[in-house]
């Protein structure tokens, strides 16, 4: 298991992310999504057609939602040999005709804080995040599969000349079309 670690480790430092498949088994899925179903004290978004576009603060609202993050933890601490803690969660959801998500930088933008001052996105809370998607459907082109593109590697103010600087991560399209995404499935 230690070499599939080491593995894991070299496909991020040369692409900038790695693929665990089949980690968790089906049963454990449904009842995950029945966990999120259910869950309370959570934070809803609804894109513009009012569908349910994403979750936040639910990690913890159960018994299965705890055990993943634990699973995660494990597998990043063998693979990055240092501990992490949960810095934003959330569940992303592709309802049929729903607005979808357009190409961006996690954390790579600007926002103003409630005293009107300029903050650098998840860089005003430290320099170093790694992001990790769990799908819990079938990633296919015809669902509408998450597209990474390769590691774009500088600091928070190069990197933000990438995006449309409108208080969200979105990239320019002129750096969007450069980028080769490539579907995970």
């Amino acid at each position: 298991m230690k070499n599939d670690f080491l593995e894991l480790k070299k496909k991020f430092n040369k692409d900038g992310y790695f693929v665990v498949k089949k980690f968790i088994d089906k049963d454990f899925i449904l009842t995950l999504i029945e966990e999120i179903n259910n869950s309370h004290n959570t934070i809803k978004y609804f894109d513009n057609l009012n569908k349910l576009r994403r979750m936040e603060k639910l990690y913890d609202k159960g018994e299965y939602l705890i055990t993943l993050n634990n699973k995660i933890l494990n597998i990043l601490k063998n693979v990055f040999n240092e501990e992490f803690l949960i810095f934003k969660d959330k569940f992303n959801s592709k309802p049929p005709g729903g607005e979808g998500f357009f190409a961006h930088y996690d954390g790579i933008f600007q926002y103003k804080d409630k005293n009107n001052k300029i903050k650098n996105g998840w860089y005003e809370y430290g320099n170093t995040f790694i992001n990790v998607l769990v799908a819990l459907d079938a990633c296919n082109k015809k669902n509408g599969t998450i597209e990474i593109g390769a590691c774009h590697k500088g600091s928070f103010a190069f990197l933000l000349k990438n995006t449309k600087k409108n208080y969200t991560p979105e990239l320019l399209k002129n750096v969007e079309k450069k980028v080769k995404f490539k579907m995970i499935y």
